[in-house]
């Protein structure tokens, strides 16, 4: 096993920009802004357009290999809009005289040049923390000359309060971090009541600070930042220590976090489940904390996951990225506002967490990173998509296993391959010469259609049988908008499927899409004719393309849902006819498929044979206008078949446990002998 003590326990260290910065520093005489008089009301100067994906991203611009800092915060601005800037901190300059820095060249280069002059707006960041050279532990940062300070200390918290008022007098920034990573100090102090360094006095200082802030530059925005793990402890940190403050003085609730460091549990005992990969986190893993705090906006100010290969490498980091615009915080309800990855280029030869190598060579994160500063957010592979808490049925694990009436096939079992999950596979279409698969996918049978329409995943996909295996499924895409799309029917390069979408004649229009060029695309509505007079459903096509047959329960048939028939002639869809009462009756018949020649319907209805939930029937034609009796196939929830030219059925298999909850779908496949 590789190595992974490095990718554990790294958290950024600072020292290494600064040192940078420093030897490339000159004086600049860029102009400043004006002085403003200790008493007077500052407007801050950033005024940043809010982009149309919804939240800012940001990073920290650390040059690659023979590149300067103009360059490489150039090449930042083109996909952020904030860098941070460091004021204090373990590996920073003393908050004490940062103001005369930031007054001075440095901050003539660093945040007027390098930051605003390339279009982005700065995040001054405070820390009240440094470490303890000798053992480690946390201590007060402060001039050497101050003696015994404390988090209680009227002289050391006057000058935290006043450097950072002073800050603002010399930068007038829109956004302001009063304390990074506070929570550090909450797990190793505590808040006992004695302690002159009890967690509790930062939280007063805080709110002094705010409230000094505010009367100076009411428009800037204050918070402080969280730790949403003890990174050198290797575990969650508490978020217990939300509940000790104001959320009206939290203008923004920002972390930072590195999941992958996750190891242990609350107990220190090694996790059954580490975040060995974006998968492992769970969904809620950042909303757990609306439970403290509720309706802010939700920002990171630094985060990040290695591309090592311990931790699914670069593929493993591309998809945190794009969990982190989705499945982690948007999909979960909160209003992601700040997004700011940890630094641009990996920082030497032992660092894995940056965006590009150190060499100047993107990752595959980093092309997710442009896409959904682009506004294109990734579509979530489904492995992402599915609950943590899912598990994945088995013929063994199922109370309910389907059941073959005729020995023309083998048992039924589930679709070998990639194309089954621990999500729910449904609506499956073979084409005739069973190398092309569509079917309908959604994470988890418990969500609502409104929510599936906003998850980004739900939908269409597809998958191509070559070399003996099913390849990864892909979605197909069919709008840029809103549209939930399902009940997948192809023929001729053309993909007919109902959708829910803005402009249709019903709330559930049929659609045809085209193949161009391996793409879906050419979307239009199957027309009024079929969508408002007729009003069909689920529908197949014959071969020949003339007869259409699909189910619905608008038009007078026999009860329920039953199966009809349109018959094209002169370009022109006919009337409805009913397929009669040898297949129809008074409950639901639904879902047909027709094979090649014609003469063989199959279809979903409820099982006659008194078992659960819907079966797979067949009839056969007798003529033109009459089908033959109908027989129960696969009875025990199992529906929509569909065969290949073979002869080898696929349908879906809706596993329930014994109380009758549905857990997931699969598709099955029964071989014919």
């Amino acid at each position: 096993m590789q190595n992974t003590k490095h990718y554990l326990m790294m958290k950024p260290s600072r020292l290494i920009l600064f040192a940078c910065l420093s030897l490339l520093m000159v004086c600049l005489t860029c102009s400043k802004p004006d002085d403003p008089n200790e008493d007077d009301i500052l407007t801050p100067i950033d005024n940043p357009s809010f982009p149309d994906r919804g939240f800012y991203m940001g990073v920290l611009p650390i040059p690659a290999n023979g590149q300067d800092f103009d360059e490489s915060y150039s090449q930042a601005a083109d996909h952020v809009e904030f860098a941070p800037v460091w004021a204090a901190g373990i590996g920073a300059f003393g908050f004490w005289d940062y103001a005369e820095t930031l007054e001075d060249y440095y901050g003539q280069m660093h945040v007027e040049q390098l930051i605003r002059d390339n279009g982005m707006f700065p995040i001054i960041h405070f820390s009240f923390i440094d470490k303890d050279s000798a053992d480690g532990s946390l201590i007060l940062h402060a001039p050497d000359d101050m003696e015994n300070p404390s988090l209680s200390d009227t002289i050391w918290r006057d000058a935290y309060k006043r450097s950072v008022l002073d800050v603002v007098r010399a930068v007038r920034p829109l956004y302001l971090s009063v304390g990074n990573e506070v929570n550090r100090w909450y797990e190793q102090y505590g808040v006992d009541e004695g302690d002159a360094n009890g967690f509790q006095h930062f939280v007063s200082l805080y709110d002094e600070i705010y409230d000094a802030v505010k009367e100076l530059s009411p428009e800037t925005v204050v918070f402080c930042v969280f730790a949403r793990e003890i990174v050198d402890e290797l575990r969650e940190a508490d978020l217990d220590v939300l509940d000790m403050f104001d959320s009206a003085k939290l203008d923004i609730l920002v972390f930072t976090s590195y999941p992958n460091s996750v190891r242990l549990d609350a107990q220190g005992n090694p996790m059954e489940n580490p975040h060995n990969q974006p998968s492992d986190i769970d969904s809620d893993y950042y909303s757990r904390v609306e439970d403290y705090i509720s309706g802010k906006p939700f920002g990171f100010s630094e985060v990040a996951w290695p591309a090592n290969e311990f931790f699914g490498g670069e593929q493993g980091q591309s998809e945190f990225v794009a969990d982190l615009a989705s499945r982690l915080t948007i999909d979960q309800g909160l209003d992601l506002y700040l997004l700011g990855w940890c630094w641009l280029h990996d920082m030497g030869m032992a660092d894995d967490f940056g965006l590009i190598a150190r060499n100047g060579t993107g990752k595959l994160a980093y092309d997710t990173w442009r896409s959904i500063s682009a506004g294109e957010l990734p579509t979530p592979t489904r492995g992402q998509s599915i609950p943590y808490e899912a598990i994945k049925m088995t013929p063994e694990t199922d109370y309910y296993p389907p059941v073959l009436h005729l020995d023309l096939w083998q048992d039924p079992v589930p679709l070998p391959g990639l194309i089954n999950t621990a999500g729910a596979e449904d609506s499956p279409f073979i084409t005739p010469d069973a190398d092309t698969f569509f079917f309908f996918f959604t994470p988890d049978v418990d969500v609502p259609p409104e929510q599936q329409l906003l998850d980004r995943v739900t939908g269409i996909w597809w998958s191509r049988y070559i070399s003996g295996n099913w390849t990864e499924p892909s979605k197909i895409i069919l709008s840029d908008d809103l549209a939930l799309d399902g009940c997948p029917f192809s023929r001729d390069n053309k993909l007919w499927f109902c959708s829910a979408r803005a402009d249709g004649y019903r709330t559930i229009d049929i659609y045809i899409a085209e193949l161009i060029a391996g793409d879906w695309g050419n979307v239009t509505n199957a027309g009024q004719r079929l969508n408002a007079e007729i009003e069909i459903g689920e529908l197949h096509l014959s071969s020949d393309g003339n007869t259409l047959y699909f189910g619905t329960d608008v038009l007078d048939g026999h009860g329920g849902y039953d199966l009809w028939k349109t018959v094209k002639s002169d370009g022109v869809w006919g009337d409805a006819v009913n397929l009669g009462t040898n297949v129809n009756t008074p409950y639901n018949e639904f879902l047909p498929y027709v094979s090649a020649d014609g003469n063989e319907l199959w279809y979903t209805a409820e099982s006659s044979l008194g078992y659960p939930g819907p079966a797979v029937f067949r009839s056969f034609k007798i003529d033109e206008d009459t089908w033959g009796e109908s027989e129960e196939i696969i009875s025990s929830f199992a529906g929509e078949p569909t065969l290949d030219s073979q002869g080898n059925i696929y349908f879906v298999h809706h596993y329930f446990s014994d109380d009758m909850q549905m857990i997931e779908a699969d598709i099955y496949i029964a071989y014919r002998r």
